[in-house]
């Protein structure tokens, strides 16, 4: 299906007569015929009924001209977004981070594109990545980070990154530390019955990543509670409540005042796939990718200066930096 078809198409619907749609286009009448037979074996419905004094659209000939009208706008939105210089003229850019991504991210992020990028106004969301979800399938962000993506079929995604989980306790709990924060000696949970954790719930994609990495293994952590806040998991850990199995990302700070404690694990080791993430039925703006290159560009820098502990992705060579 060409745009010329769709062009040919609607003026055929606006004038209700071939013969003046080509006189409209400057193309001969039995060609404009064929190329609206064509179009029709093409699509497998009937566009118009003929009658003795012109043409009517059919029911799927209604639907089908929305959708052509549609189509025409989009591919001139998109010759402008491309033709269009880089001054960003009042564009806005929406962008939804997990928590942890958040406090890393989020505040570097906003500067960096105020000072590139001072025509885009950018609007960062932080909630749990079972919101961000939603929100992208419904269509009211642009650009949002994931980390569980195996089941989305209407999302497009790109992985940047692979991110540890630690066994996070209260102030002093694993031993000396190193330049992290993190303990020297790592843990294994096979004597798990000692920790009593405190997790999100199955919204959070951290609670359905851990759950899946433990279904059908020995390994079953015993929940002592359920909150949908990393705050308050933090808190909670801090007054020795209870574990729980966190990013360094999300505990830097923490780990720096010796609020809480952090060890990697071994025996599993919780590795997650950190992932950009669009809805492909949202239009792609200049300003879009000039801010998902800039996100992805950030991240890799902080990965890169050792200020993010995690693996980049290299998508010719696989992992980069592994810790």
């Amino acid at each position: 299906m060409e745009e010329r078809q769709l062009r040919c198409f609607l003026a055929i619907a606006e004038l209700g007569s071939v013969t003046r749609a080509a006189d409209r286009l400057d193309i001969a009448q039995p060609s404009l015929s064929q190329m609206l037979l064509r179009l029709e074996d093409e699509l497998g419905i009937k566009l118009f009924e003929r009658t003795s004094r012109g043409v009517l659209l059919t029911e799927p000939g209604r639907i089908f001209r929305e959708h052509a009208n549609t189509i025409l706008r989009e591919i001139a939105r998109a010759r402008e977004q491309i033709r269009s210089d880089d001054v960003f003229v009042h564009e806005r850019v929406s962008i939804g981070l997990p928590s942890s991504v958040s406090t890393l991210i989020g505040a570097r992020l906003i500067v960096a594109a105020k000072k590139q990028f001072p025509g885009i106004s950018l609007n960062v969301s932080e909630a749990m990545s079972g919101h961000i979800r939603r929100w992208l399938e419904e269509g009211n962000l642009d650009i949002g980070v994931l980390y569980n993506v195996q089941d989305m079929r209407s999302l497009i995604s790109t992985q940047v990154a692979v991110e540890e989980l630690f066994l996070v306790g209260p102030p002093g709990s694993f031993g000396p530390v190193d330049e992290y924060g993190i303990a020297i000696e790592p843990v294994g949970l096979a004597n798990h019955e000692q920790y009593q954790f405190i997790m999100p719930t199955q919204q959070h994609g951290l609670r359905r990543f851990v759950d899946d990495k433990t279904r059908n293994g020995p390994l079953e952590l015993k929940i002592a509670f359920e909150v949908d806040s990393l705050m308050h998991i933090k808190t909670l850990v801090a007054e020795g409540l209870g574990y729980s199995l966190l990013a360094h990302a999300a505990i830097m700070e923490e780990l720096q005042h010796r609020k809480l404690s952090a060890a990697r694990i071994v025996k599993p080791v919780f590795r997650r796939g950190i992932y950009v993430v669009r809805n492909p039925s949202q239009i792609v703006t200049r300003a879009s990718v000039r801010v998902t290159d800039l996100l992805t560009g950030l991240m890799a820098e902080m990965i890169q200066n050792g200020e993010w502990l995690a693996s980049r992705v290299n998508s010719n060579t696989g992992l980069t930096g592994l810790p």
